[in-house]
C-alpha cells in the first residue's frame, strides 16, 4: 500500500507558504507543541523532528496580595534575572484604584467585594533562587501605602470627651499602620471627622504599642466614623497597576528598563523617578531570613538597614528617630538614584582667641627654691627645667600652650616663658624655655601675672569658607551643600602708609568652629553614613575635605542613637591648617545632579546608568520678580563690618529647587510696582553707603501664579550677578602741590602695580578724620611718576626776617622818606610791583649764598596789648636777581607782582584777634610790621621720596574740603573715641532740623534691669534719682549691671546725666585747696543730702557751665566711666586730652563739623585744674560693688571759629549751638548706641602752596577698568523653603536651645489703624528663637535678669507699651551668618505634652471670648478700656498681658493691668480701640509659642551676602591687607546662569549618563549627573523616541520607535572616511558615535517586546508588523520565517506585546496582549526557536512577564511566579489549568495524484484509547443481546495522540484513536458520522482529488491532518 510519510524535523511553522510547497518537516500550525531538535534523548535514542507536548509550570511562590473592593488581585508587573547571584526579582503592584485611594468609597469599605475587611494596600519585590528543583523565595522590599477598613477593622478605643480635643487614638493593632500616614473618617453622611487646617486628614507622627499620635488636635467624636483611609503620602516603590495610556494597558516596566549592578537593583518605569535599592540593605529590613526581622506577611513595611562596624542593622540602632514624624522606615529618598544634597550652609563662630581666659590671671609661686632643707636651694632655673605650678582655679591649659609669667612688683620687671607639657586640673606641668637675667635670689617674686602667648591666626592671608557633603549608604556622594560666610575675621582699620598694607584686613581668627553641618533627622535623610566638612579658598579652585565624619565612629556624631535633642546639629572646630584630601574637580561645578524626573529606557554601561527618552525642568507658569532694596545700617569706624560693595550694579535672581534638589537656571525678572509699572531687577549701591553696612532686601513679585500652583517647588535660592572687574585700595602718603592747579599724590611703591595712567582715582575718606566722602571724588590719572618730581623734591628753606621800611610798604609819593598816609592799610608798594624793597640798615643780600632757587615772601606781625603775637604771611615769590643798595634800600626782584589779596596782611590779622579794636586802621602803620622773608628752594632727595611713586590728578573742591585743608581739612584726626549718653530725663527731645530723622526716639529707652521710660526719673521721690516708683535704688543697681554686661553696647564712656546715690567727693583745686560753690559754678550737685555729710552728684552732662546761656549754647561736658579703675587703660588718653587745655575736637556726626577746643576750669574767675569726682551709683544695700563706683570728670570746652580761634559772641565764648545741631539726639539715652568724637590738630593752611602735608589715612579706590559682562550668577544664599514642613522649619528659623547658636528674634514695624501709623516693636531681653514645634510653631524665650524664660508681654506704664508679638505681626529671624527670613504669627498656642511616650505637640492657647463694653478715650496719652461686669463666665480668668482681639480692637492690644471695682472688671488696654461700645472680645494667653504662617515666599528675605568689609569711614576692603595681588573676596563659589527657555523637556530623542561605579574602589558615581559635563547624547529625532536601550559588548543598542541603532561606548568612537566607511578611534566621550543597523525597523512603541540573550536581541516592531533579532549580523526580521503574513496581520491588533528568552530551548517567547475595537483575538504566547530557526508552537500560558535564569525559566501570572518544565509539574499544566497540545500536518506530497487515505499510522507515544462498555442491542426479531467489540487495549480509557480531523479537499475524517502494532500507532480513517446531507453509500474511504488542473481556474489539493495529543496523566507523548 502506498505511504505519505511526514515528520517534523523542520521543526518550525509555516503559515506563508502554499499548502502544496510546505517544505517537508515544516507544519501549519502547532499549540504546546516542542520539537525535538537533539541528536538523542535521556536513553540515547535519537529523535530530532519529534513533536512532543510541554513539561507544564509549577507555582513558585506568591507575592503580596492586596484585593481591591471589586475583586482585583494584585499583579506582578516586571522582572529581572541576576546570573550571578542565581535569582530573578519580581516586580508586585496593588491594584490602587486610577484615582488614588481615596477615591474608594465608604460604601465600597463598607459593602463592596471585602467590605468589612481591612484591606492592606502593598507593592512589593520579591526575589527567588532555584536550589535544585526547590525554589527559595525571599522578600526584597515590601512598601506598605495605604490601609482602609471599618470603625471595626481599626479602632478598638475611642477619646471619652472629644470636644476636649484629643491627640491620640488607639487601633486595634498598631503594627498595621505607618507613621507619616494622613488618617481619613467618615461618618455616614460623608462627613471628613479628621482635619489638620484645611486639610481634611490629620497626619499620624508616632506610633507606640497600638497608639497612634497625631499631628493635629482633633475635637470629632470618632463613634460617629464608618470608614477609615490610612494613606501614606508617598508611596516607595510607586509601581502602577493601571495606566491612562491605552497603548500601555497591561502597564509592565520593560526588562530592559531593570539593571542590576553589583548589589543594586535600578529600574525606570518612565512615569516616576528612577530607583535604585541595595539588594542586601533592602533583604535585611524587609525579609524573616534576616536575624533583623522577626516575621513578614508581605505587609509589614521595609525597614532602612546601614551597616554598623560591618554588619547590618536597623538604623535605630545609630540614629534616634523617636522624633514626632519619624522611623524606621524606608522612604522614597532612601531608593532614588537621586541623593539629596544639604541645603543649608554651615555656620561659623570665629574668635580672636580660643581660650575663655587667656590673659592677666594672677598665681603666686616662687621659681627659686627658697627650702635651705632642698637640694635646689636657692638655685636659678634654667632653660628646661621642669616645674609644676599650682593654680587658684581651673585653666583651660593645653599641651604646648606658651605662657608668659611676668613679675611687676620689682624694681625691674622680670619675665619667664614656659611651654605646658601636662595639665591636669588646677595644676600644669611646664617646662620653662626662657628666663629673665634679672630673675636671681635677691629678686625671687612669689607674685606673678600669666598671659598665654596667642598662637598664630589660623588661614591669616586667606578667604575661605566651609560647606559639607552628605556620603550615603551605597558611598554616593551629594552635592555640596551651599557655602558658609567668609571664616574671616578682620581686625581694626589700621591703614598706615608706613606700613604700606591695611592690618584690618588680615585674618585674626584663632578659634574657628564649624556648626550645623550635621542637619536634623527631619532635614538629613537617614541613609547619610559619613558628612566630609569641606573648605575652599577664593584664590584656589581646589575644594578640600578637613574631614570625614563618620556616623557612630567619630566623636563629632558618635552616639546620636542616644540623643533626642535636635539641637545637636554638628560642632567641628578647627584646629590647625592642616587640610586633607582634594575633592574631584568636577565637584565644585556640580550644583545639583541632573537625574532624570523620569525615564523610559535604561541600560548600565562602561558602569554607568544611562537613561533615554528622558524629561528633564519644570514648567514655570509664572514670572518671578525681585523687588531689590539696600538695608543699611551705620557702622563705627574702626570696626570692620560685612557690606555690599557700593559703586557697583547687582542683579539678583532665584534658582528654585524640587525636593531631590534639582534646580532651575537663575530666573532674573524685574517686578511690577502696585500700578504696573514694570521695573528693572537691577539695583546700584551709591557711594553715600560706603561707610554703612548694607545688605540686600528681595522680595518675591509673582505675576499670574504663585508657588501654590506650582507643587514641585520646594525651596528658593538666590543667586547675585556683579560683573564688575577687580579693585584696589591706596593709601596716601602725602599730597603736593604740582604748580599747576593740579597736586601729586604719593603713594607706596609696593602699590605701583595697582594703577595705570588709564586708572580713575576714587577719594574714599578725608585725610586723618576717618570721615567717609559722599561726594564723587572721582579722579583720572593724568601722570605717573616712580621718582618724586623736581618740583615736590624742592625744599623750601626760610631765612631771616628782614623789616621792610614803611615807605616800601605804604609808598612816599611826594618823596620825602614819609610813608604816605594810612586809610585803608592797603601796602601800596607791595602791590603790583616786580620788585620789594627793604629798610636801610638790611643785611648784604649779596653775601647771602643760595644752594637752590631764590625765593620771597611778605610777612607781617602784630602784638596785642597782652602780649600775644599774630602773624600773616603771603605767597611765595621766585626771585629773579638781587637789588644793591642803589638807593638805600636793598631788595630783590621777583618775576610775578602781588596782588591786593596776597599781601593786604591787615585784613588777615584783624580775623585771627579776640578784639578787633586792639588794631584800629588808623595805627595800623604803626603797629603792624612788614617783614621780608628770603627762602632758598633747594631740590633735594628727602627720606619722605624714598620707596614711593607718585600720581598727578586734577585738584577740585572735594579735594581742597577733604584732602588738602583749606576748609574742613584743615583739622586732622589724631584719635577717635566712641561715647554713649545716659540721661534719666525720659521725655526730654534733643532732635532738631539736622538730627531730628537720626537714630534718635524720643522718650524711648530699651529696658535694662528694671528700668523703662517711666521709672528712670521719680519725680516724687525725695532725691531724682535712678530709681524705680518704690524709692530704692534695686532697679538702679540693676541697670547699671545690665548696662555694663550688655553685649550690644560700644562705648565705656558716656556723657553723663545720670544723677548718683551718694558718695560725692569735693574737688580740690591745684594748690589743693576746696573749689568753693562747686555746685553753683558747675552745676554738678543738689543740695540736699541723702545720709549726712553726703552731697549726691547730679551731672547734668551737656550743660552751659561758666556761660550764662543768654547765646543759646552749652559750652560744659561731663564724661565719667564706670567701675573701680576709673579712666584707665585706652580711656586713660581721652581723660588726659580733655583735661588739657588747647586740645581740639569735634563730633563726627556734625554736619557743620564745628571744631571745640578745651579751656581751663575756673570757678568764679578763678582758676580750678582738672576736677576728678568720684560717686557711688547705687546703695551697697541694693546689690554687689561691681558697679558701684563712677568716676567722672567736668570738661570747659568753646567753639573755634574758621581762624582757629575761639567764637565770641556778645563778648562771651560760646560752646555747641544745640539750636543748631546736638550730639545727644544723635543717640537714645540708654547708654547702648555711641557717638564718635575726634581729637583733631589744626593745619597750616598758609603752607599748603608749596609744602607737603602728611594725610595719615587718606584711602582712595581704584575704579575697576572693565565690566566682565558675563552672565553668570553666583548662590547668595542657602535653600529657603517656599513652605514650612517638619523638614525645613529648623534651618529656617534657626532654632537652637543654646542662645549663642540660635537665631535672634524680632519684629517689624506693626502697623495700627489708629493715626494710620506703624510703630517700632523693640523686645527687650535678645530674644531667640529656642525651638519649633510641628512645622509651624515657633518657640521664643528671651533673657531677664541672667535667667531665660518665655517671651510673653512685657508690660509697663507706658499708654503704647504691653509689649509683644501679636497675631498679625510680621516677624524676623536673624540667623547668625547675617541671613533675616521673616513669616506672620497668625495664634498665640501652647504646648500640649502627651504619654505613653512624651509628645511634644501645640494646640492653641487657653483663650476666652466674653462680651464687654469697650471705652475709647480720645486722649492719646489715657489708656483705652473694656468693662466686663464682674459674675461673667471666665471673667476672673483674664489676665495682664493677654492678648485682646474683636470688633473695633487694633493690632497688637494687650491687657496691661485690671481692676475690680466691685461691679466690672475694668481691663485698661495697651493702646487706644478703633471704636467703642458692647462686642465680643477674644483674650489669648501669650505663651512666647507662635504659630506662624507656612507659605513664607509671601515675605521679605535679608541677605547675608556681602563682598566686601566696611570701616565706617568710607573705605571698603575686599583684599587681604589690601596688598596687590593678593586674594581677594569672591562672589562666591557656585555659579549658574539665566536660560530664557526653561521649562520641562521631553528629550525623547536623548539620552544622559551617569558618572562611574566602581566596587572595588568603593566609587559610586551613579547619583552624579553633572551638567558642566557632556553627559548627553541625542539621536535624529527622524528615528522616532527611544523605547529601549541595552549594553552589548562596550556599545549602547539604542531601540528607536522607527530605527534600531549602535551608539559606541565604553571609550571609544568613530571616525569616516571619504567612503562613509567608520574607523575605530579611542576617545574620552561615554556616548560616541551613533551607528544605525540596516533595515528600516524600530521597536515601535513596544520596549516590553525587548529580549536578550547573549548577543542576541529579540523585539517586535508593530509598526511595521515584523518581529526582529539583532544579533552580530545585523537586524533579522525573524517573523518572515514562515510567519510574516500572520504577525503583519495581527500585530496592529494588540496593545501589548511582551518578550522574553527561554534559556532552556533558546527560544524567544513574544506574548501579545489585549486588543482595542477588535473581538476575536485572544491573547497568545508565540514561541520562535533558535535551533530550528523557526516559530515552533503557539503555547497556552501568557505570562505577564517572565525571566530565564540558566535551566530555569519562570513566568508570572497576576501575583504568583511559576517555574516551568518542572518535573513534579504535570505536562501542559498552566498556572494551574490543564491545555492542550496540537499540531496541524500538512500531506502534500504528488500533490497531481488523487489520493484514497484508508488508514494512518504514527510512531511516538501512547494513543487516545476510549475505554468500549458492553452494549445491549435488539435484533430484527425483536430479541435482546449483548454486543461486543472482542477487543482488549480498550478495556480502560487512556490519554494520548488522536487524530480530531482529516480533511481534504473534498471530505473529511477522524481517527479518534489508535491500536498499537509492533511499535507503532494505527488505525483507519472514519468519515464523518453520515447524515442526509453528505450521504453517499459507494463511498468506503476518504478520497480527493490530486492533479491541478492547468488552466487558472484548477483547483489545489492538499492534505491536512490534525493531531491532537491530551495527557492529563502527565505521560510523555
Amino acid at each position: 500500500m502506498p505511504q505519505i510519510n511526514q515528520n517534523f524535523s523542520g521543526a518550525k511553522m509555516n503559515k506563508d507558504l502554499d499548502e502544496r510547497i510546505v517544505p517537508k518537516g515544516q507544519y501549519r500550525d502547532a499549540l504546546n507543541i516542542q520539537i525535538a531538535t537533539s541528536d538523542s534523548d535521556a536513553s540515547g535514542i535519537a529523535n530530532v523532528g519529534t513533536a512532543q507536548n510541554l513539561q507544564g509550570n509549577r507555582q513558585v511562590t506568591t507575592t503580596s496580595t492586596t484585593i481591591d473592593y471589586t475583586g482585583t488581585k494584585s499583579k506582578i508587573i516586571a522582572s529581572i534575572a541576576d546570573e550571578g547571584k542565581d535569582t530573578v526579582y519580581f516586580f508586585t503592584a496593588a491594584p490602587v484604584p486610577k484615582d488614588g485611594i481615596r477615591s474608594i468609597t465608604r460604601s465600597e469599605i463598607t459593602t463592596g467585594y471585602q467590605g468589612g475587611t481591612e484591606i492592606h494596600w502593598v507593592d512589593s519585590i520579591k526575589s527567588v533562587q532555584s536550589i535544585g528543583d526547590s525554589d527559595l523565595s525571599t522578600w526584597v522590599f515590601v512598601d506598605k501605602f495605604a490601609v482602609t477598613g471599618t470603625k471595626a477593622d481599626t479602632m478598638t478605643t475611642f477619646p471619652s470627651t472629644p470636644a476636649d480635643g484629643y491627640t491620640q487614638i488607639t487601633v486595634t493593632d498598631g503594627a498595621k499602620y505607618r507613621v507619616g500616614m494622613n488618617i481619613y473618617a467618615e461618618d455616614t453622611n460623608g462627613n471628613n471627622l479628621l482635619s489638620d487646617g484645611d486639610k481634611p486628614y490629620v497626619k499620624i507622627v508616632r506610633i507606640s504599642s497600638n497608639v497612634l499620635t497625631l499631628a493635629k488636635q482633633q475635637t470629632a467624636d470618632l463613634n460617629n466614623a464608618v470608614a477609615f483611609w490610612f494613606i501614606h503620602p508617598e508611596r516607595v516603590l510607586e509601581f502602577d497597576y493601571y495606566t491612562g495610556d491605552i497603548f500601555n494597558t497591561l502597564n509592565v516596566i520593560p526588562t530592559a528598563s531593570i539593571d542590576i549592578l553589583d548589589n543594586l537593583l535600578l529600574w525606570s518605569d518612565g512615569k516616576h523617578e528612577p530607583k535604585k535599592l541595595n539588594i542586601e540593605r533592602s533583604i535585611a529590613g524587609t525579609d524573616p531570613s534576616s536575624p533583623l526581622i522577626t516575621s513578614q506577611d508581605g505587609k509589614t513595611h521595609t525597614k532602612l538597614c546601614v551597616k554598623q562596624g560591618g554588619e547590618l542593622v536597623i538604623i535605630d540602632e545609630v540614629e534616634y528617630v523617636l522624633f514626632d514624624g519619624l522611623s524606621t522606615d524606608v522612604l522614597k529618598e532612601h531608593i532614588t538614584v537621586i541623593k539629596k544634597g544639604p541645603t543649608s550652609p554651615p555656620n561659623i563662630e570665629i574668635k580672636s582667641t580660643d581660650r575663655e581666659q587667656e590673659a592677666d590671671f594672677p598665681i603666686q609661686f616662687t621659681f627659686i627654691e627658697t627650702d635651705e632643707t632642698l637640694t635646689n636651694y636657692n638655685v636659678v632655673p634654667t632653660p628646661g627645667d621642669i616645674v609644676n605650678i599650682t593654680f587658684p582655679d581651673v585653666i583651660d591649659f593645653r599641651v604646648d600652650d606658651v605662657y608668659r609669667f611676668s613679675a611687676s612688683n620689682v624694681v625691674d620687671p622680670i619675665t619667664i616663658r614656659g611651654k605646658v607639657l601636662e595639665t591636669n586640673g588646677t595644676t600644669a606641668t611646664i617646662e620653662l624655655i626662657f628666663i629673665d637675667s634679672d630673675l636671681t635670689s635677691q629678686t625671687n617674686p612669689n607674685n606673678w601675672t600669666v598671659n598665654l602667648e596667642t598662637r598664630e591666626p589660623f588661614f591669616e592671608t586667606k578667604f575661605g569658607r566651609f560647606a559639607y557633603r552628605y556620603q550615603y549608604e551605597d558611598n554616593e556622594y551629594s552635592t555640596f551643600s551651599p557655602f558658609s560666610e567668609l571664616a574671616f575675621l578682620p581686625g581694626t582699620f589700621l591703614y598706615d602708609p608706613s606700613k604700606g598694607f591695611n592690618k584690618g584686613m588680615a585674618n585674626t581668627a584663632r578659634s574657628i568652629v564649624v556648626r550645623d553641618w550635621l542637619p536634623t533627622n527631619y532635614t538629613r535623610p537617614l541613609d547619610v553614613k559619613t558628612i566630609d566638612i569641606l573648605w575652599k579658598t577664593t584664590n584656589d579652585a581646589n575644594v578640600y575635605i578637613v574631614k570625614s565624619i563618620k556616623r557612630d565612629i567619630d566623636t563629632e556624631w558618635q552616639g546620636m542613637v542616644d540623643n533626642s535633642d535636635l539641637n545637636e546639629t554638628g560642632e567641628f572646630t578647627i584646629t590647625s591648617e592642616m587640610i586633607h584630601r582634594v575633592v574631584e574637580s568636577n565637584q565644585t561645578l556640580r550644583a545639583w545632579d541632573n537625574v532624570p524626573r523620569y525615564a523610559r529606557a535604561q541600560t548600565i554601561t562602561s558602569n554607568r546608568v544611562v537613561y533615554g527618552n528622558y524629561t528633564q525642568g519644570y514648567d514655570l507658569d509664572a514670572n518671578i520678580g525681585l523687588l531689590q532694596t539696600v538695608v543699611s545700617k551705620k557702622r563705627l569706624f574702626p570696626k570692620a563690618q560685612k557690606s555690599v560693595k557700593s559703586l557697583r550694579n547687582y542683579q539678583f535672581g532665584v534658582v528654585i529647587g524640587d525636593k531631590y534638589g534639582r534646580e532651575t537656571p537663575v530666573i532674573s525678572n524685574g517686578y511690577k510696582t502696585p500700578d504696573g509699572q514694570l521695573m528693572p531687577g537691577t539695583s546700584r549701591v551709591p557711594k553715600r553707603l560706603s561707610g554703612f553696612s548694607n545688605k540686600f532686601k528681595l522680595e518675591q513679585s509673582w505675576s499670574d501664579s504663585d508657588p501654590t500652583q506650582l507643587p514641585w517647588m520646594e525651596y528658593i535660592k538666590y543667586y547675585v550677578k556683579e560683573t564688575s572687574n577687580e579693585y584696589y585700595n591706596l593709601v596716601l602718603d602725602r599730597v603736593y602741590d604740582a604748580g599747576d592747579d593740579n597736586i601729586w599724590l604719593a603713594f607706596n611703591s609696593a602699590d605701583r602695580n595697582k594703577v595705570d595712567e588709564e586708572t580713575y582715582l576714587i577719594l574714599k575718606n578725608e585725610h586723618g578724620s576717618q570721615t567717609p566722602v559722599d561726594e564723587d571724588a572721582k579722579y583720572k590719572i593724568l601722570a605717573i611718576s616712580n621718582d618724586a618730581p623736581d618740583y615736590i623734591k624742592t625744599e623750601e628753606r626760610d631765612l631771616d626776617l628782614i623789616e621792610i621800611d614803611p615807605v616800601n610798604v605804604y609808598g612816599d609819593d611826594d618823596g620825602d622818606g614819609v610813608p604816605n598816609d594810612v586809610t585803608d592799610a592797603i601796602p601800596t608798594r607791595l602791590i603790583n610791583y616786580r620788585s620789594i624793597r627793604t629798610s636801610g640798615d638790611a643785611p648784604n643780600l649779596s653775601e647771602i649764598e643760595f644752594k637752590g632757587t631764590p625765593k620771597v615772601r611778605i610777612v607781617a606781625q602784630f602784638t596785642d596789648s597782652n602780649g600775644d603775637l599774630y602773624e600773616a604771611k603771603s605767597p611765595l615769590r621766585t626771585v629773579s636777581r638781587l637789588i644793591e643798595d642803589d638807593i638805600g634800600f636793598p631788595g630783590v626782584a621777583i618775576r610775578e607782582p602781588y596782588s591786593v589779596g596776597d599781601v593786604d596782611m591787615y585784613q588777615r590779622i584783624l580775623t585771627q584777634l579776640p578784639d578787633t579794636d586792639d588794631l584800629p586802621i588808623a595805627t595800623a602803620d604803626d603797629n603792624l610790621n612788614y617783614f621780608m622773608q628770603l627762602v632758598d628752594a633747594v631740590v633735594e632727595n628727602k627720606p619722605q621720596f624714598d620707596g614711593k611713586f607718585f600720581v598727578k590728578i586734577e585738584k577740585d573742591n572735594t579735594l581742597e574740603a577733604r584732602v588738602l585743608g583749606n576748609s574742613l581739612g584743615e583739622y586732622q584726626t589724631l584719635n577717635t573715641y566712641e561715647l554713649a549718653f545716659i540721661s534719666d530725663e525720659s521725655t526730654v527731645d534733643f532732635s532738631n532740623e539736622y538730627n531730628s530723622e537720626m537714630d534718635y526716639e524720643t522718650g524711648t529707652w530699651e529696658t535694662l534691669g528694671q528700668f523703662t521710660s517711666s521709672n528712670i526719673f521719680d519725680a516724687t521721690a525725695t532725691i531724682p534719682n535712678f530709681v524705680n516708683l518704690n524709692g530704692d535704688s534695686v532697679a538702679t543697681f540693676l541697670y547699671w549691671t545690665a548696662w555694663s554686661n550688655n553685649a550690644n553696647r560700644v562705648a565705656d564712656i558716656f556723657i553723663d546725666a545720670a544723677p548718683t546715690y551718694s558718695g560725692f567727693n569735693s574737688p580740690v583745686d591745684d594748690e589743693g585747696n576746696p573749689v568753693a560753690n562747686l555746685g553753683n559754678d558747675f552745676n554738678l550737685f543738689d543740695s540736699y543730702s541723702i545720709v549726712t555729710g553726703d552731697t549726691t552728684f547730679n551731672p547734668r552732662g551737656l550743660s552751659n557751665g561758666e556761660f550764662s546761656g543768654d547765646n543759646g549754647t552749652d559750652g560744659q561736658l561731663i564724661f565719667s566711666v564706670i567701675g573701680p579703675d576709673g579712666f584707665s587703660g585706652t580711656n586713660s588718653y581721652f581723660k588726659s586730652k580733655m583735661q588739657t587745655p588747647g586740645t581740639m575736637f569735634r563730633f563726627r556726626d556734625d554736619p557743620n563739623q564745628e571744631v571745640y577746643i578745651v579751656r581751663e576750669n575756673r570757678a568764679q574767675g578763678e582758676l580750678v585744674g582738672p576736677i576728678e569726682i568720684q560717686s557711688k551709683n547705687y546703695s551697697i544695700e541694693d546689690g554687689d560693688e561691681t558697679y558701684i563706683d563712677r568716676t567722672s570728670i567736668i570738661v570747659r570746652f568753646a567753639r573755634l571759629g574758621a581762624n582757629g580761634q575761639p567764637v565770641i559772641i556778645n563778648g562771651e565764648r560760646v560752646g555747641i549751638d544745640t539750636t543748631v545741631w546736638d550730639p545727644r539726639g544723635t543717640v537714645k539715652h540708654n547708654g547702648l548706641l555711641s557717638m564718635t568724637i575726634d581729637f583733631v590738630q589744626r593745619v597750616s593752611a598758609d603752607s599748603l602752596s608749596e609744602d607737603s602735608i602728611s594725610t595719615s589715612a587718606a584711602c582712595f579706590e581704584t575704579e575697576p577698568k572693565e565690566d566682565v559682562g558675563l552672565d553668570v550668577y553666583y548662590e547668595a544664599s542657602g535653600a529657603i523653603p517656599v513652605r514650612l514642613r517638619k523638614d525645613n522649619i529648623i534651618p529656617f528659623v534657626g532654632s537652637n536651645k543654646t542662645k549663642e547658636k540660635a537665631s535672634s528674634f524680632g519684629v517689624d514695624n506693626r502697623n495700627i489703624t489708629n493715626n494710620n501709623n506703624s510703630i517700632d516693636i523693640s523686645l527687650t531681653g535678645d530674644p531667640f528663637v529656642y525651638q519649633t514645634v510641628g512645622d509651624d510653631n515657633v518657640h521664643i524665650r528671651r533673657t531677664v535678669n541672667n535667667s531665660e524664660t518665655d517671651l510673653e508681654t512685657i508690660i509697663t506704664d507706658d499708654v503704647s507699651d504691653g509689649v509683644c508679638v501679636a497675631i498679625g505681626d510680621v516677624v524676623r529671624f536673624e540667623h547668625q551668618n547675617g541671613l533675616v527670613t521673616k513669616s506672620k504669627v497668625l495664634d498665640h498656642s501652647q504646648l500640649l505634652l502627651t504619654s505613653p511616650v512624651v509628645t511634644v505637640s501645640a494646640v492653641p492657647s487657653t483663650r476666652y471670648t466674653i462680651s464687654g463694653f469697650g471705652i475709647a478715650i480720645g486722649d492719646a496719652n489715657t489708656p483705652a478700656m473694656i468693662q466686663i461686669a464682674v459674675g461673667v463666665t471666665n471673667a476672673n480668668n483674664i489676665a495682664v498681658g493677654m492678648e485682646v482681639t474683636g470688633t473695633g480692637v487694633d493690632s497688637g492690644t494687650f491687657i496691661k493691668s485690671i481692676a475690680n471695682d466691685g461691679v466690672n472688671y475694668n481691663i485698661t488696654l495697651s493702646q487706644q480701640l478703633i471704636s467703642a461700645g458692647t462686642n465680643d472680645y477674644t483674650f489669648i494667653t501669650v505663651t512666647g509659642l507662635f504659630k506662624i504662617e507656612k507659605e513664607v515666599w509671601k515675605y521679605s528675605v535679608e541677605l547675608g551676602w556681602f563682598n566686601c568689609y566696611s570701616f565706617g569711614n568710607g573705605v571698603e576692603s575686599d583684599r587681604i591687607r589690601d596688598d596687590f595681588n593678593t586674594p581677594q573676596i569672591d562672589n562666591g563659589v557656585k555659579v549658574s546662569s539665566t536660560f530664557l527657555n526653561y521649562g520641562e523637556e521631553n528629550k525623547t530623542s536623548g539620552m544622559i549618563f551617569s558618572g562611574l561605579y566602581n566596587s572595588t574602589s568603593g566609587v559610586n558615581d551613579l547619583n552624579q549627573f553633572n551638567m558642566a559635563e557632556k553627559i548627553t547624547k541625542d539621536i535624529n529625532t527622524t528615528y522616532g523616541s527611544i523605547q529601549a536601550i541595552h549594553a552589548r559588548d562596550n556599545d549602547v543598542v539604542v531601540f528607536a520607535e522607527d530605527k534600531v541603532m549602535k551608539v559606541q561606548s565604553g571609550g571609544k568612537d568613530a571616525l569616516f572616511n571619504a567612503d562613509g566607511n567608520a574607523q575605530l578611534t579611542a576617545s574620552n566621550r561615554v556616548l560616541g558615535t551613533t551607528i544605525p543597523f540596516a533595515g528600516d525597523y524600530g521597536i515601535s512603541k513596544n520596549p516590553e517586546s525587548l529580549a536578550v540573550d547573549q548577543y542576541r536581541m529579540y523585539f517586535s516592531d508593530k509598526q511595521r508588523g515584523a518581529v526582529l533579532r539583532l544579533s552580530n549580523n545585523g537586524v533579522t526580521p525573524i517573523s518572515d520565517v514562515g510567519m510574516k503574513n500572520y504577525f503583519r496581520k495581527n500585530l496592529k491588533y494588540y496593545i501589548n506585546i511582551t518578550g522574553s528568552f527561554d534559556q532552556i530551548n533558546e527560544e524567544y517567547n513574544i506574548t501579545l496582549h489585549d486588543t482595542i475595537k477588535f473581538s476575536g483575538f485572544t491573547n497568545k504566547t508565540i514561541s520562535f526557536n533558535e535551533k530550528s530557526k523557526g516559530w515552533i508552537s503557539f503555547k497556552s500560558f501568557i505570562p505577564l512577564t517572565a525571566a530565564s535564569l540558566g535551566d530555569r525559566y519562570y513566568s508570572v501570572n497576576d501575583n504568583t511566579v511559576w517555574k516551568h518544565y518542572s518535573p513534579t509539574a504535570l505536562r501542559n499544566s498552566f498556572y494551574g489549568v490543564q491545555y492542550a497540545s496540537e499540531v496541524e500536518v500538512l500531506f502534500s506530497d504528488a500533490p497531481n495524484a488523487i489520493k484514497s487515505f484508508k488508514n494512518i499510522n504514527y510512531e511516538g507515544s501512547q494513543a487516545k484509547v476510549t475505554e468500549f462498555t458492553t452494549q445491549s442491542a435488539t435484533d430484527a426479531a425483536g430479541n435482546l443481546f449483548t454486543v461486543n467489540d472482542q477487543e482488549y487495549y480498550n478495556l480502560s480509557a487512556k490519554s494520548g495522540w488522536y487524530v480530531e480531523s482529516v480533511t481534504t479537499d473534498k471530505q473529511s475524517g477522524n481517527v479518534h484513536e489508535f491500536i498499537e502494532k509492533e511499535g507503532k500507532w494505527f488505525n483507519k480513517i472514519n468519515g464523518d458520522t453520515t447524515t442526509e446531507s453528505n450521504l453517499d453509500t459507494s463511498e468506503f474511504s476518504v478520497q480527493g482529488i490530486g492533479f491541478p488542473l492547468v488552466n487558472p481556474t484548477d483547483t489545489q489539493t492538499e492534505s491536512q491532518v490534525t493531531i491532537q495529543a491530551v495527557d492529563s496523566d502527565g505521560n510523555n507523548l
